[in-house]
């Protein structure tokens, strides 16, 4: 299914109506290009469990946050070595029947099973409109 928004507002909205519907465990597998808006529809995702305040973690690889039903794990895997992946991350022990992954470079961890996983594709159309491709958006309504 295919959603195209037409501005950083739009992205962070879609982000919030996912977050109104997503429920552990769930793994959202989001590719797309430096600037796509993949941390702008992340921000959206959160803001609906009350997170005012997110940030990218490019540098420290995860960031967890506390919601009523668990956890969601929100990993930005771009400047991680694949070798790297196990040994920084730990994923093993935080992989959980009561988790919400959020993934931002995932091709670089195919092989690990993330719980019911949805691959989220982000195509940049032009400066803000975005096209976002996903099996999950069956799941809303928009």
């Amino acid at each position: 299914m295919k959603i195209i928004t037409n501005s950083p507002l739009e992205t962070f909205e879609l982000g919030k109506k996912v977050g109104e519907n997503i429920k552990a465990p769930i793994s959202l597998l989001i590719e797309g290009s430096l600037g796509s808006g993949k941390t702008t529809f992340i921000r959206g995702v959160l803001s609906y469990f009350g997170y005012d305040i997110v940030r990218s973690p490019s540098f420290l690889y995860v960031y967890e946050y506390k919601i009523p039903e668990g956890k969601i794990y929100h990993l930005d895997l771009y400047r991680i070595e694949i070798e790297d992946i196990d040994k920084k991350l730990n994923l093993s022990e935080i992989m959980d029947e009561k988790s919400i992954f959020l993934v931002e470079w995932p091709f670089k961890v195919r092989n690990l099973n993330f719980p019911n996983s949805y691959e989220v594709r982000i195509n940049v159309i032009s400066d803000t409109k975005r096209e976002f491709i996903s099996d999950f958006f069956k799941f809303i309504k928009i």
